[in-house]
């Protein structure tokens, strides 16, 4: 039987997404954000964003977000649904035959045939950052985003999050025992959050007490703000704020952090067990993470 530490390590590596899933992504985005380009005048560019461009992505892959990034000018008096309407049509004539639906902040290229849904976010450049589509009902309103912050602090937090790619291993490996709870806060959030334990994981001896210090560091912080980097903390006038402890309540968040401080005193157990008794090490890891993947 293989040892706790070598079936974790090849846990790391099944998460991650397969040269298939990254080949059919290439393929798709960068033809749809070729016709999107060409087709209005108003679409001055398009760019990748998200956990795919971060490679914080796992397997299966769900979706790929890119921003298409519309001309201030044209977006001026233009209300949020209107702007989303706009590239929505143009999406409707890239793909006749393909649903487009209007969501939350994107427009959702659903395949059918794949597995992986295309996000396009329509955005409006300001100050330095960006105005995205924030809609519940009605026109909606603008929250801000700055995708070139979130990677600045991405590729900041892994070379300071220790060896060999640490954080982006733990970041994923947080997101794929977050979707088998039932994705109980937002990826991004997680993700977001995960930066601030560089220091905490460069610390650690290897890659299985970096999983449980990460798991204890969570509970502690998941209840906290968590702002958008790159955009201003004050209000801005007509834009919502994006605080991402804002998209779940109070008890939601209280009970997460129960569930990520119950997932830490798991993990120490099985590193406690890995000597003695590495059935039971690997029964828990097991349960922790489920056999699809470990």
């Amino acid at each position: 039987m293989a040892s706790p530490a070598a079936r974790f390590e090849a846990m790391l590596s099944n998460i991650m997404l397969t040269d298939k899933e990254r080949t059919k992504a290439i393929d798709t985005h960068t033809y749809m954000r070729d016709q999107l380009e060409r087709r209005r005048h108003w679409i001055k560019e398009t760019f990748l964003t998200g956990s795919y461009k971060r490679e914080t992505a796992i397997r299966p892959l769900n979706d790929v977000d890119f921003f298409c990034v519309v001309d201030p000018d044209w977006a001026r008096g233009k209300t949020p649904a209107h702007i989303q309407r706009e590239v929505q049509r143009v999406l409707q004539e890239i793909y006749p035959r393909t649903t487009v639906d209007r969501q939350k902040h994107s427009l959702g290229v659903d395949f059918r045939s794949q597995t992986t849904n295309y996000d396009v976010i329509p955005a409006v450049p300001t100050r330095g950052y960006y105005q995205i589509v924030h809609r519940e009902s009605g026109d909606g309103e603008f929250i801000l985003s700055n995708p070139d912050a979130v990677e600045r602090e991405k590729v900041a937090a892994n070379s300071q999050g220790g060896p060999g790619g640490r954080m982006l291993q733990m970041i994923r490996l947080m997101k794929h025992w977050n979707t088998k709870n039932h994705k109980k806060v937002k990826s991004f959030h997680l993700e977001l959050l995960c930066y601030k334990a560089a220091a905490l994981l460069a610390s650690c001896s290897n890659n299985r007490e970096a999983c449980y210090r990460l798991f204890q560091f969570l509970s502690s912080k998941v209840v906290e703000d968590c702002f958008v980097p790159g955009v201003p903390v004050a209000a801005v006038s007509g834009v919502q704020q994006n605080n991402l402890r804002d998209t779940r309540t109070d008890s939601q968040l209280q009970n997460f952090a129960g569930e990520l401080g119950a997932a830490a005193r798991e993990a120490n157990n099985a590193l406690s067990l890995e000597r003695t008794n590495p059935a039971k090490a690997h029964q828990i890891w097991l349960s922790l993470f489920g056999k699809d993947v470990y």
